[in-house]
């Protein structure tokens, strides 16, 4: 078997290895890579790292190590144990001899990559990553229990380069207010390890190994820091107190046992009987709770979870539930490390059953050259546009907003036939294309479809409003493309 290199990079003089002529010092993995090395082992060494600093440089000596094609999957160590990186380097060894054996396995599973596949795939290089570090591998989340996303993969995180691949797995919202280092946490790359992760299961290269935890989250802006509170069941105020009640048989008043004292007796406030015995002229019933805003009074209060980061109230059962799984590769993934190769199957349909656009709009250039042929084949487009899609989604948050628009495209799903076919080009704007239809019996559907705006029940100051509209596509005219009609059309929704 090859004797690797071993590089060490020296952050101090506190060193905790002994001088070794087998190994390499460098000052920095700057440093190291500017000789361009040949495949080897690094142990960072120099610092007893107890200070953050300490922390901080070895941290970026990481970054910097992980980002390069040359050491983005080599085995890492550490010479001394450090909170918060130690879940970043595959061990802590003072006696890098020691580490040798899995250090070297590692290498070894690392020849059969090619390093320029890993150039601008950094899919490809988290399922190396995975690949070199063997079968019995799994890629465990890490807790964060003070961050935005609770859990996350920091190992998967610094094989991503923020500066140019976040927009590629982020959304925008994402990115607001996150810096690239926070109280030692690189949040933004947090989030896109998650939606990196995310992409590689949805895709079948890797497959869930162990359930770790599962968390609660708010629907509306997706943190997991809650405080579960009482409230009144009336008014949802937090203001009420638990008291002793007094029932009065005679006249049926309820109310604390103070409103009931009069010297050293019970009389009743509404009747001013004196009661003297408890089970005959009084009892005390369930009600045990008194609140101080509204006055009424109740068993047991409501329970709400209430988001500490957007404050928005919300029943336990409305929470947004998030398995978290630890991962092992597939053999979909192994092949892909392989082959260097990541094979993407076509998807006709999304998650709506609805047609993929530019697929929508082939069929529809098919249907034109269709109808030069056969003039009775006719078929008609209806563009339906969504309204207020953005101010409701920001008043009850993106669960129950997409709960509503699932049902609602669930409804109109349900009124067009099996042989009718629909897709969307843009988050509010919705085609159905009905093939053999006439233009004046497709108004019909446009008109039925319509009539949804006074069946949502939505508890918001903004509604959704949707806006059905029929179109016909010339049949002599080439040179506008279908796609281009749907933007013509879309203008005029």
């Amino acid at each position: 078997m090859k004797e690797y290199k071993i590089y060490r990079i020296l952050l101090g003089e506190e060193t905790a290895h002994s001088p070794d002529g087998k190994i390499s010092d460098f000052q920095s993995a700057r440093e190291l890579l500017e000789k361009k090395p040949e495949s080897g082992i690094v142990l960072i060494d120099g610092l007893k790292g107890k200070k953050t600093s300490d922390k901080l440089k070895v941290f970026w000596e990481l970054v910097e190590l992980r980002e390069s094609v040359e050491f983005c999957c080599a085995p890492i160590y550490l010479s001394r144990t450090m909170q918060q990186v130690d879940i970043l380097v595959d061990g802590i060894s003072s006696n890098i001899e020691e580490r040798l054996p899995e250090a070297t396995s590692i290498l070894e599973r690392g020849k059969r990559i090619s390093r320029e596949k890993l150039l601008d795939n950094h899919n490809l290089r988290m399922l190396s990553y995975m690949y070199v570090r063997g079968e019995e591998y799994s890629l465990s989340p890490v807790c964060s229990p003070f961050s935005q996303w609770i859990y996350s993969y920091p190992e998967m995180a610094l094989l991503l380069d923020s500066s140019t691949k976040a927009s590629k797995i982020l959304r925008p919202e994402d990115l607001s207010g996150l810096e690239r280092l926070r109280s030692f946490r690189f949040d933004t790359e947090m989030i896109m390890a998650l939606r990196a992760v995310a992409f590689l299961e949805d895709h079948g290269y890797i497959t869930r190994n162990l359930l770790v935890d599962r968390v609660r989250k708010c629907p509306k802006c997706k943190t997991g820091h809650l405080n579960y509170v009482d409230v009144c069941p009336n008014c949802g105020s937090i203001d009420f107190n638990k008291k002793l009640m007094i029932h009065c048989f005679i006249c049926g008043h309820v109310a604390p046992d103070s409103d009931f004292r009069k010297n050293m007796s019970f009389v009743c406030p509404k009747c001013n009987t004196v009661l003297r015995h408890l089970g005959s002229d009084y009892d005390h019933p369930l009600e045990s709770h008194e609140c101080n805003n509204c006055g009424s009074k109740f068993i047991e209060p409501d329970v709400k979870a209430d988001c500490l980061f957007c404050r928005t109230r919300t029943d336990p059962s409305d929470l947004t539930v998030v398995n978290v799984y630890s991962y092992k590769l597939s053999e979909k993934g192994s092949a892909a490390v392989r082959t260097g190769s990541m094979q993407m199957e076509i998807q006709l349909f999304d998650g709506q059953n609805n047609l993929k656009f530019s697929y929508f709009c082939n069929i529809i250039e098919w249907m034109r050259e269709y109808r030069k042929r056969y003039a009775d084949e006719v078929f008609t487009l209806i563009g339906l546009k969504f309204s207020n899609l953005y101010e409701v989604e920001d008043l009850l948050g993106e669960d129950l907003y997409k709960k509503i628009m699932d049902e609602l495209i669930f409804r109109i799903r349900a009124m067009v036939r099996t042989t009718d076919i629909t897709t969307s080009s843009a988050p509010d704007t919705f085609w159905i294309l009905l093939p053999r239809t006439l233009f004046d019996n497709s108004t019909i559907l446009a008109e039925r479809i319509e009539l949804l705006n006074d069946k949502l029940e939505i508890k918001s100051d903004k509604k959704i409003e949707i806006t059905a509209k029929c179109f016909q596509i010339p049949t002599e005219d080439n040179e506008i493309s279908a796609e281009k009609y749907l933007e013509l059309f879309a203008e005029e929704l």
